[in-house]
Order: C-alpha cells, then structure tokens, then sequence
C-alpha cells in the first residue's frame, strides 16, 4: 500500500509538473506574437521619429548658418535644440540597434564556442545587458523626474528633455530583450548597418 501511495503521489506531482510546463510553453507561445506586434510597431515608430529628428537637425543647422551669416541675427535656440534632438536620436537609436543586434561587439570568443556552451553563453551576455539596462533605467528615470523643476538654457525648457531619453531607450530595451525570449530568430543579427 505504501508503494503504491507513494507511486501514485510522485505521478500527481509529475502531472502537476507536465501541466505546469505545457501551461508555460502555451502561455509563452500565445504571447510571442503580441510581444512580436509590439516590438515591432515600438520598432517603426522609433525609425520614423528618427528620420523626423534627423531631419529637424539637418533643417535647423541651415536655418542657423542661414540667420547667423546671411541675416547677421543668430538664433539663440538653435544649439539647445540641436543637443534635444542629438541625445534623443542617440538612445532610441541604441535600442533600435539593440533589437537588430547590429552594435558593434567582439564576438570571436562566441563563435569558437559550439551546442549548449554558445547558447549558455548567449543568455550570460544577455543578463549582463538586462542588468546594465535596468540599473540604467531606474537611475536615469529617477534623475529624470528630479530635474523636472530646473530650467535650462534659452527656451527656458527642463533639462529632463535630455534625460528621458534613456528611460525611454531602457523600456524598448527591456521590451525587446523579453521579444528575444519568445522568439528565437531575434537572437541573430537582423539586417545590416544602414538599413533602415
């Protein structure tokens, strides 16, 4: 009889363990596409605000040349403005270039590995950037919302303008790190440098 409850028990717990486990990989596999959609409309977005600030730069340095040597009447405002749109431009690039695996990286030591040690590896490199992330997260949304009173320069604008880009590149980060979880093709290089 003893045999037999403890039999009975230890097949109860493995049933528990299988359900557990199908009830994770069905759950994870009803929101890769979610978590696909979303990176990649976060992904589009983040380009065409690029091109957009890219642009705002571009149009700016004419109009400040312009004013400045034709009209002899500089714009005050123009480097602030320039410095905005230069940081944001920089860390929503990052994150862009995070989900595409497109940031420069010395992966000899990687690709001489083979199986389970490159993949174990994979994730070791993963965590160390979540962890960087997240820190950089908490503390530059922290100083973000300190600054919020300040003033700063010609507009007269909060200099957590600047700042909150990074909390912002954090989140895509983060939300594309979870994207590399629930699908395994992010976790190759996607595309080429340049592309856009």
């Amino acid at each position: 009889m003893g045999n037999f409850a403890t039999s009975a028990a230890a097949a109860g717990g493995q049933a528990v363990g299988n359900c557990l486990t199908r009830t994770t990989i069905i759950g994870t596999r009803s929101m890769a596409p979610i978590i696909r959609r979303l990176s990649h409309w976060v992904t589009e977005v983040a380009k065409v605000f690029l091109g957009l600030w890219v642009a705002a730069i571009v149009l700016i340095t004419l109009a400040a040349v312009w004013w400045r040597y034709v009209m002899n009447s500089p714009i005050a405002w123009i480097e602030q403005v320039s410095n905005i749109l230069f940081i944001w431009i920089t860390f929503v690039g990052a994150a862009v270039l995070y989900r595409q695996k497109l940031h420069i990286g010395v992966d000899m030591f990687i690709e001489m590995l083979r199986g389970r040690a490159k993949q174990v590896m994979f994730w070791v490199i993963e965590l160390a950037n979540l962890f960087f992330i997240v820190i950089l997260f908490i503390y530059s949304l922290k100083l973000s919302i300190d600054v919020l009173p300040n003033t700063y320069g010609a507009l007269d604008i909060s200099p957590a303008y600047f700042y909150f880009s990074a909390p912002v590149a954090c989140a895509m980060m983060i939300l594309y790190f979870v994207e590399k979880i629930v699908d395994p093709s992010k976790r190759r290089p996607e595309g080429s440098v340049g592309d856009f």
